[in-house]
């Protein structure tokens, strides 16, 4: 094994909306069926290196479209049990990936 550090950038190469409270376990979010929002997730191509799925923010102007670029965030999950902070990555539109 080794580690492999990957771009931070890439593109919208599929995506769909989670409409619904995911089942737990596995999901160990916060939310309950009464503060649960929906949100994007999808798969984000890193240019010649791989596809990962991940969740996906900042569209408020709309939903993701195929091809958009997007580049990593990161953003506050969950609290554990002894208080601290779980954090998770996403994808959000770049400067040139903002439909205008």
């Amino acid at each position: 094994m080794e580690v492999v550090e990957l771009s931070p950038t890439g593109t919208v190469w599929t995506w769909t909306s989670q409409e619904f409270l995911p089942k737990a376990p596995p999901y160990a979010g916060e939310e309950t069926a009464e503060t649960f929002q929906p949100y994007y997730v999808g798969y984000v191509e890193l240019e010649g290196e791989l596809r990962v799925e991940s969740r996906l923010v900042g569209f408020a102007d709309g939903p993701p479209h195929i091809g958009q670029q997007v580049q990593t965030v990161v953003l506050r999950f969950r609290t554990d049990e002894e208080g601290r902070e779980v954090m998770t990555y996403a994808f959000a539109p770049t400067e040139e990936g903002v439909t205008k």
